[in-house]
């Protein structure tokens, strides 16, 4: 175990209200009144901190392993198949709209990086993020035009806030070649599908849910708590013009080897049409050990085979 970091509960709150006013592009308050707390530190970690909803202050950190990450390292790490790679890359390229699912610490943050960085360096990305953690403009080499918001909470009068949905809207306003949210967990989508249905092809996006079918429902649940209070047919509508592809990623302790965390994509679907409810094709599915395996023709194989996909080789022609 290691040593402790404060010598009490007092001096531990101390210390993340210090954190909380310098990790950020804004100052976020942690106290009783906002009892909550989630942020990223400069080596790209990120913390999650409560406080009076237990009866002691509670913290965890998630060490970002992988900063700079490529596909590459995914296949390498067996996070995907070649195959999926291929597929992916080419994904990318031809600008499909990518949605990446799963749960939490199934490492959809990271499969984003990693599709971010397949995307050309002259292209100017807008991202979106509650804390900032995606950290593309960390890498100019790679990205270097790159502007990144961040979600700004009230003071403490209440004002100056600008919400997510807000900085989406806003995105669109800034020439961006692509947009890209860091997670999606509530009435943006709405905001976040209009904008990748009108023009803004090559968005990507993060998503809870536990498979990538279930997808659909969590997004019209977010509708319809959304200000638009969009219907479920309406959502779906949406949906379907907006979403190429959506990737899930399975996430599987091992406990007869201690508890060892496995991660790998099992399951990528492409979205069709809609028929009063979204139509979808599973063109990876779970294989027998979970992992993705071609399932179905994929109906955009054009488009993908002129970004140098071949499906016959899994593999970047």
């Amino acid at each position: 175990m290691a040593q402790p970091v404060a010598e009490s509960d007092e001096e531990l709150i101390e210390l993340i209200q210090v954190l909380a006013a310098y990790s950020g592009l804004s100052s976020r308050p942690f106290d009783t009144a906002n009892p909550q707390l989630d942020l990223r530190l400069p080596d790209g970690s990120r913390l999650s901190a409560v406080m009076d909803v237990a009866l002691r202050p509670a913290i965890s950190i998630r060490r970002a392993r992988m900063g700079k990450v490529f596909l590459a390292d995914l296949v390498g790490n067996a996070t995907i198949s070649p195959d999926v790679a291929a597929f992916l890359a080419a994904a990318v390229a031809a600008r499909k709209n990518i949605m990446i699912a799963g749960a939490t610490n199934a490492g959809k943050t990271t499969l984003l990086r990693a599709l971010a960085n397949q995307i050309p360096a002259e292209e100017r990305l807008i991202t979106v993020e509650r804390a900032l953690e995606l950290g593309l403009d960390h890498f100019p080499e790679l990205h270097p035009n790159v502007v990144a918001f961040e979600e700004r909470l009230p003071n403490m009068e209440g004002h100056g806030a600008i919400p997510l949905a807000g900085l989406v809207r806003r995105s669109l306003r800034m020439n961006p070649s692509r947009v890209i949210v860091g997670e999606v967990l509530g009435d943006e989508i709405v905001t976040m599908l209009n904008a990748m249905s009108q023009g803004n092809d090559g968005s990507l996006s993060t998503i809870h849910a536990n498979s990538s079918l279930e997808v659909f429902n969590r997004i019209s649940t977010y509708a319809i708590q959304a200000q638009e209070r969009l219907p479920v047919e309406a959502t779906h509508m949406l949906i379907a013009g907006a979403i190429d592809f959506v990737v899930f990623i399975e996430k599987r302790n091992d406990y007869a080897r201690g508890g060892r965390l496995h991660r790998f994509v099992n399951s990528v679907r492409e979205v069709t049409g809609v028929d009063g409810r979204v139509l979808s094709s599973e063109v990876f599915a779970p294989g027998p050990d979970g992992h993705a395996v071609p399932h179905a023709p994929v109906s955009c194989i054009g488009d993908l085979m002129q970004y140098g996909y071949d499906p016959s080789a899994g593999r970047w022609a």
